[in-house]
């Protein structure tokens, strides 16, 4: 398809990269690094790759070179993708992991109806009403643990199956859920195999569907980078309320509607 695109850009590396993340449906910023490694490796010596060393002395130097590359290919595949209707999309998750917030790549058909369609040919209605259910809890709690997220298939049932999940059958696709990281699993405050597991929105899930999160979940945006924010930080001025991601805050440490100082520490939940 990409390949009888004309004048496109993109070579046999951006195709490998492309199809290695079709393959997954969405990879960390890790596991794109990876890619990027291996694909430097097997395409350095080709005509038109760039020049870059990985055998660099200066590691930092030798990152910072594979970063523009991931830049390349980001740029590149998206201007290719854009006309057949598909986008790699990038984000970060919402809280961090080892002092950092982890990168997510995501590929996502730009099409709104044929991303809600790609979810129903996977799920079924009883377990898509239960990620809704999911998606309006977290927007309105930040965090939950994963007892809270069983108990809300009690709730389901307005499908045209009429069928409501079981608490074994809502844990079980919880944690499908949570593997595919449309929810991450909040590590820092959970007891691996407690059902006080807590888990937070995956920013695979806000990638894909932002459209249908901005049109059927009332969920803050961002004041800095204008996207939809779960896990927020708001601003506490009178009459301001202002929401941020907790990596924009870090960023911008003032609210950008008053001005006043923004706190990361105590961010409550916004009813």
């Amino acid at each position: 398809m990409l390949r009888n695109s004309g004048k496109s850009k993109m070579k046999d590396w951006h195709r490998m990269f492309v199809q290695q993340l079709m393959s997954q449906g969405s990879m960390s910023g890790i596991e794109v690094f990876i890619t990027a490694k291996i694909l430097i490796e097997k395409f350095n010596q080709e005509a038109g790759f760039p020049k870059i060393n990985l055998n660099h002395e200066d590691e930092k130097a030798q990152n910072e070179d594979i970063a523009e590359f991931i830049d390349h290919l980001f740029t590149t595949c998206n201007e290719a993708l854009e006309k057949v209707n598909f986008q790699i999309k990038r984000g970060k998750q919402e809280m961090k992991e080892d002092d950092q917030y982890p990168q997510c790549y995501t590929f996502v058909c730009t099409e709104e109806n044929e991303q809600i369609a790609k979810m129903q040919k996977i799920y079924s209605e009883p377990e898509l009403e239960l990620l809704k259910a999911i998606c309006e809890l977290l927007a309105d709690e930040k965090i939950a643990t994963e007892t809270k997220l069983i108990n809300l298939c009690k709730e389901g049932g307005f499908n045209s199956t009429r069928k409501k999940l079981t608490p074994i059958e809502a844990e079980k696709v919880i944690h499908t859920f949570a593997k595919e990281k449309y929810i991450i699993n909040n590590r820092k405050h959970s007891r691996t195999g407690s059902k006080n597991t807590t888990y937070y929105m995956g920013a695979r899930l806000i990638l894909e569907l932002e459209n249908w999160l901005e049109k059927n979940i009332e969920v803050d945006m961002c004041r800095v980078c204008s996207k939809p924010v779960f896990v927020s930080v708001e601003c506490t001025t009178r009459n301001c309320n202002n929401s941020y991601h907790r990596y924009c805050v870090e960023a911008k440490k003032k609210c950008k509607e008053c001005k006043q100082p923004l706190k990361l520490d105590g961010a409550t939940s916004k009813r």
